[in-house]
């Protein structure tokens, strides 16, 4: 070192002050350190907004970034900015969405079996569905249907009860009778609106209001705290709380892109999902006692509670009606099956 350090004295003393510094700072210059690791961006997606799927997208975002110390960051598109449904879905096994976060039922264009949590009367309330479905053989197994098509899950958690929306009261089977009412997207809830004398119209929830406004339906199914989001009692009066069954959420990741992050953040992506389930599941319940009050004060006399005997109506008429389609879908019965047999598990 002290060589080295005459020999800096001696270039002042022959080339003047600049030339030594370009000498020092050349010899003091230390070897690089280890690169920088990687940071990998992706969009969490949904098409509501201010609801579970988007408080989902939230807590997961934030989880990841955590657990990566930074390395993967995420960003949250709300209300459809990416695209209606089926382009999301699109998106995801391309991979230029990395997450989408939707009801399961509009995957039955890439597995049919999804739509086997659209069976009727299979939880008794959201405390049940939540027990059931993370039972780990039931949950690994939908979460997996679709990774040969590019999809993986994630994430699963019941969102809201099902209900009906209306022009004119329901509070009979009957009362569908002739009508349109949209649904989500599988043929186990257009088997169901069809034994109540009805047509199920399945829609993207982007065309849903304007298609009630404009008469092209005559109601719509799906959960009270998206429609109260959405301002549906602005439309609507009537709302009966058949509780036919739970509508669920799920999110799912591009394969394409899962694949191509280093093996940590893969684990990391994939473990922090379930996790927030159960941080969503007092949020959903206030969520929806929350909309309850807020439908009854828009609409006055708008909430129609079902009597024990009316409930069991629509229970009698739509009981079933899975079965029939799942004779129709490989696959279909042995996860209904599979999920009745929680069901039942988990009951208290």
């Amino acid at each position: 070192m002290r060589y080295r350090l005459n020999q800096i004295r001696q270039s002042v003393a022959r080339r003047g002050l600049a030339g030594a510094v370009a000498l020092a700072a050349a010899f003091l210059i230390l070897p690089a350190g280890p690169a920088a690791a990687a940071t990998y961006t992706f969009k969490c997606s949904l098409v509501t907004i201010n609801d579970v799927q988007h408080e989902f997208c939230k807590r997961y975002v934030a989880r990841l970034e955590k657990r990566s110390n930074g390395q993967i960051k995420g960003q949250i598109f709300p209300a459809g900015q990416l695209g209606a449904i089926p382009r999301q879905i699109e998106g995801v096994q391309t991979g230029t969405i990395e997450i989408f976060v939707t009801p399961p039922d509009f995957l039955v264009g890439v597995d049919p079996r999804f739509q086997a949590l659209s069976a009727p009367f299979l939880f008794s309330d959201m405390d049940h569905a939540y027990r059931a479905i993370n039972d780990r053989e039931f949950l690994n197994r939908y979460l997996n249907l679709a990774e040969a098509k590019g999809i993986k899950g994630v994430a699963l958690y019941p969102a809201a009860p099902a209900s009906f929306v209306s022009r004119t009261p329901i509070r009979t089977p009957d009362d569908l009778k002739g009508k349109k009412f949209r649904v989500l997207a599988t043929p186990i809830e257009s088997a169901m609106m069809a034994a109540m004398g009805a047509t199920g119209v399945p829609m993207p929830w982007g065309d849903t209001l304007p298609a009630l406004q404009q008469g092209a339906v005559d109601g719509v199914e799906a959960g009270l705290t998206v429609l109260v989001i959405f301002k549906y009692f602005d439309v609507v009066k009537w709302h009966t709380n058949t509780d036919h069954y739970i509508i669920h959420s799920t999110a799912i990741v591009s394969k394409k892109w899962l694949d191509g992050l280093p093996a940590e953040l893969q684990k990391a992506v994939v473990e922090e999902g379930p996790p927030v389930h159960a941080e969503l599941l007092a949020w959903i319940k206030n969520n929806y006692n929350d909309s309850v009050r807020i439908w009854k004060e828009k609409t006055k006399d708008g909430w129609i509670e079902l009597t024990l005997e009316q409930r069991s109506a629509f229970r009698a008429r739509m009981e079933g009606v899975d079965e029939k389609v799942a004779q129709q879908v490989a696959g279909l019965k042995e996860l209904t099956d599979l999920l009745r047999a929680k069901s039942k598990q988990y009951a208290k």
